[in-house]
């Protein structure tokens, strides 16, 4: 990641003017600078996970929701090479004749501990709040303590040297299933990483369909969720989006045209009561 490096520049101008002022938008960029990189793990990671499927923004959990759905070395460090020369298909080849082959590096990816990114984003985000007095006698500043954040600045700045190094940033390995969904995108996924009744989202981001993991022995299949809805009138059910049906709220009316019929149709979520006459 060659282009931290006017971060680092920037970060480090800032530090050098030393005043409150200067320490706090250099904090600013630390924290900035820590986004973008796991936010740029999850830009390349967006044809095998939807920004749906990403419950939390924070970075750090983002990459670990990367980790567990796309790639388990999206945050790792390796060096990826390439066989001088091309590969002989007769026979199978044994670790021996890998081993024997020379390999000419094509880039190395320089990884990170999620946490400890985390612990510094958070660390580093403290010092762009006002800090809320507890007693009368606090006094309110918009700055924190200038030598415990130029400490703070300092730790990221080593962190971000080092990711410095890297020269690309890896799309992940494995084995990759596919499926259209409905909408007519094609979405991936690791199947490895993949686990019985998990739900996803389409890649697409205007899309709303969501699909539910089943396993049949070796074959992995992907099930639409989706709620029927009935004609008033023929009886013929509708399939909408499971989605778009939860999300309706209450008391919120919907229509539909029946297509077999031609009858207009009205859905509307209800609170109901049971009673329970046993009881």
């Amino acid at each position: 990641m060659r282009w931290l490096k006017s971060n680092i520049e920037k970060i480090s101008n800032l530090k050098a003017q030393g005043s409150p002022e200067s320490l706090t938008y250099a904090a600013l960029e630390c924290r900035l600078a820590i986004e973008r990189v796991c936010y740029d793990r999850l830009r390349i990671a967006h044809d095998y996970i939807s920004q749906d499927d990403i419950r939390k923004w924070q970075p750090k959990d983002v990459v670990n929701t990367l980790i567990q759905e796309v790639d388990s070395k999206i945050a790792a460090s390796y060096t990826f090479s390439v066989g001088k020369e091309p590969i002989k298909t007769e026979g199978d080849l044994t670790q021996e004749d890998y081993e024997a082959m020379e390999f000419v590096p094509v880039g190395s990816q320089v990884g990170f501990d999620p946490k400890k990114m985390g612990k510094l984003w958070n660390a580093i985000s403290s010092f762009l709040h006002v800090k809320v007095p507890k007693l009368k006698s606090d006094k309110v500043t918009e700055y924190g303590d200038p030598a415990a954040l130029e400490k703070k600045i300092d730790e990221v700045l080593v962190e971000l040297e080092r990711l410095s190094q890297g020269t690309l940033i890896g799309s992940g390995f494995g084995k990759t299933v596919r499926f259209d969904c409905i909408c007519g995108t094609e979405n991936k996924r690791r199947s490895s990483l993949l686990k019985e009744g998990q739900t996803i989202n389409c890649i697409s981001p205007d899309c709303i369909e969501r699909w539910v993991v089943e396993f049949d022995g070796e074959d992995i299949e992907f099930v639409r969720k989706k709620i029927n809805v009935p004609c008033r009138s023929c009886s013929v059910e509708t399939a909408f989006p499971e989605k778009a049906m939860l999300d309706l709220g209450l008391n919120r009316q919907a229509r539909f045209i029946c297509q077999e019929c031609g009858e207009t149709n009205h859905v509307m979520w209800r609170l109901n009561q049971a009673v329970n006459k046993g009881e």
